[in-house]
């Protein structure tokens, strides 16, 4: 439930990005290179075990765009800190599944209008979970890589010509990139952030 307000926070805000631009505003310009900062709400899918992971995340981004008429073409690299967790118990065991980092580069595809942009995205992904466990008194930890797909979409909003604001959604596909005997990864995220843009002016 948690993650379903989070979305339709987003989703609200997002909505206040999309509202008209004023008459004597003139369209957004978007080619260029741009560096940011994000934080928002996650929840893993450790399938098939039983755990719900959700928590937060802080990150930032980095990217360039290069803009055709109305369409916005372009490539993107991102890195998050997550602080997803979860813990189950069954009888005197105990473990612990949190994932520790995200991180993607992507290609993006957008339409702008006026000084908004919406736009898809889809690309390679890698993230790191650590699992934790105490069996009776005995400890156990573990970590690993993982790999995958990541695609999603969002909306970017121009509050000033070389700043922009944006709410994206993105869904992350992740498998072991090992021969250990660890279960996929499926990770949600919705975040918000913004965005300094070079030479847009």
């Amino acid at each position: 439930m948690k993650f379903v307000r989070t979305t339709l926070l987003v989703a609200a805000f997002a909505g206040v990005l999309a509202a008209p631009a004023g008459a004597n505003e003139l369209p957004a310009i978007w080619t260029g290179f741009y560096v940011g900062a994000h934080g928002g709400y996650g929840e893993a899918n450790d399938e098939p075990a039983p755990f719900d992971v959700g928590g937060g995340l802080i990150g930032m981004h980095a990217g360039y765009n290069h803009q055709m008429g109305a369409m916005v073409l372009g490539v993107e690299g991102d890195y998050d800190w997550t602080y997803l967790e979860d813990t189950q118990t069954a009888g005197a065991a105990r473990v612990t599944l949190d994932v520790d980092q995200l991180a993607s580069i992507r290609a993006r595809l957008g339409y702008a209008w006026g000084q908004a942009l919406l736009y898809g995205t889809v690309g390679y992904a890698w993230g790191e979970a650590g699992t934790a466990g105490d069996f009776g008194g005995l400890l156990v930890s573990r970590s690993t890589d993982f790999d995958g797909l990541v695609a999603g979409g969002g909306l970017e909003y121009k509050f000033a010509p070389d700043w922009s604001a944006r709410v994206e959604g993105l869904q992350y596909w992740l498998e072991p990139d090992s021969s250990q005997d660890v279960d996929d990864l499926d990770v949600t995220v919705v975040r918000a952030g913004v965005s300094w843009h070079f030479n847009t002016r």
